[in-house]
């Protein structure tokens, strides 16, 4: 059973008793991403997640690294458009070790602008492997164009001028507005009781502050509008966005349905029609990419240049064929299972467990029962199908994202109203 604490400051903590484990997950959630960011600090959120492994009021660098192999080497962290997290999956009784070096990282970082200006050659080097890979491009850069000037388009990582210019003080102050106790959530996972953490968890994180202010995310303006990059290789990679529901909706049990029918396996009909049927693309798939203010559904294909048309209008026929038809109970049930097959598979995974707790905290304030989960994708039928294909597959909410090889395509062939006449 999934118990809710709280520390002295606020903080909340979610903790999953497992008896059968023999380790523990531990992660601490902090509500800021780049979506938080403005154009003039894009990327600090990603660089303080990178500097706090650097240096502390206790540890170095190669401190901080021999005690995360001591406890097993599973310490990390990511940042998102909307939350960075931190997180370890240790064994038990490496847990208390791991909340205490996690805590000083997270309360006692010096972000000192000697090991700054060295940290941030690492990071110019991840912009770089970003840029090299045109399929990140495509995503990335459509996201941008399509929420214009909102931080939700910014990349996570930020440009290399803005970067550049970050000072150790810059760090500071975006810990101490946003690392605060209300805008964190601990959660944990495995072998473990509350009794045996709450004592070090309250020392290592029980003296951070509250927030000054209140942060939020204001709702983006879609913008129709294609994306367009020359890049010296032989593939073009195509990205085509939707926009759709967001990481809150109701309507997210049917999307997870239509996007395994239609883009999400080797059985989806993308997959088999593009290229299992036509050969026209190695890769095809669709995925949502959905957040607490907007989201997207993304069809995505990389292929030869001169297979761009035929793949354009194959990806379109399926389209066009889900909204005026609706999937047989067969496929919506098979739909169903391969959903519910991965949801059982990630809830078996202690980390997964971990994980999945602190995003139903953040987004939805709530830990939802399993069943629940499921009883509402059972409930999917052909009929919110066909309601969410119509309300959300509309052609005036599209754009579009080619990089690769550009050259084999005339000019006029990569405008929007062209690229949308494949799916009207």
């Amino acid at each position: 059973m999934v118990e809710q604490h709280q520390l002295s400051n606020g903080i909340r903590v979610v903790c999953e008793p497992v008896a059968y484990a023999h380790s523990v997950a531990f992660g601490v959630w902090v509500r800021t991403g780049s979506a938080y960011e403005s154009l003039e600090n894009n990327g600090i959120a990603h660089m303080v997640e990178h500097m706090v492994f650097k240096r502390t009021k206790k540890r170095d660098a190669k401190q901080i690294a021999d005690e995360t192999a001591d406890i097993g080497g599973n310490l990390d962290a990511c940042t998102s458009k909307e939350f960075t997290s931190y997180y370890a999956w240790v064994l038990k009784e490496n847990l208390i070790h791991t909340i205490d070096l996690l805590g000083d990282m997270l309360t006692n970082s010096l972000f000192l602008d000697e090991d700054l200006e060295k940290e941030k050659d690492i990071v110019m080097e991840e912009i770089d492997m970003y840029h090299d890979s045109p399929e990140d491009v495509s995503h990335e850069m459509l996201q941008n164009l399509v929420w214009d000037n909102h931080p939700l388009g910014y990349l996570i990582s930020g440009e290399k001028d803005i970067v550049e210019e970050f000072c150790g003080e810059d760090l500071k102050q975006f810990v101490e507005e946003f690392y605060t106790a209300d805008n964190m959530i601990i959660s944990i996972a495995g072998n473990i009781s509350w009794d045996e953490i709450k004592g070090a968890l309250e020392e290592a994180f029980g003296g951070i502050g509250v927030s000054k202010q209140a942060h939020f995310i204001k709702e983006p303006v879609f913008c129709p509008c294609v994306y367009l990059e020359e890049k010296d290789i032989e593939q073009v990679h195509l990205n085509i966005a939707y926009q759709s529901i967001t990481s809150i909706s109701e309507e997210r049990y049917v999307l997870a349905v239509v996007n395994a029918i239609l883009g999400a396996g080797v059985n989806s009909r993308l997959f088999l029609k593009v290229r299992e049927e036509m050969g026209l693309a190695y890769a095809v798939y669709s995925y949502g990419s959905a957040f607490q203010k907007a989201g997207l559904l993304h069809l995505y294909a990389g292929l030869n240049a001169n297979q761009f048309e035929p793949a354009m209008e194959a990806i379109g026929q399926e389209i066009k064929k889900l909204k005026k038809e609706p999937p047989k109970e067969t496929e919506i049930v098979r739909a169903r299972e391969q959903i519910k097959t991965d949801l059982i598979i990630q809830k078996e995974n202690i980390k997964g467990r971990m994980n999945n707790n602190a995003r139903e905290i953040v987004l939805f304030n709530r830990i939802k029962p399993y069943e629940e989960t499921i009883f509402k994708l059972n409930k999917v039928d052909k009929d919110q199908i066909m309601q969410y294909m119509e309300r959300w597959f509309c052609t005036d909410k599209m754009a579009f994202s080619i990089v690769g090889n550009l050259k084999e395509t005339a000019k006029e062939r990569k405008t929007l109203p062209y690229l949308k006449g494949f799916f009207m």
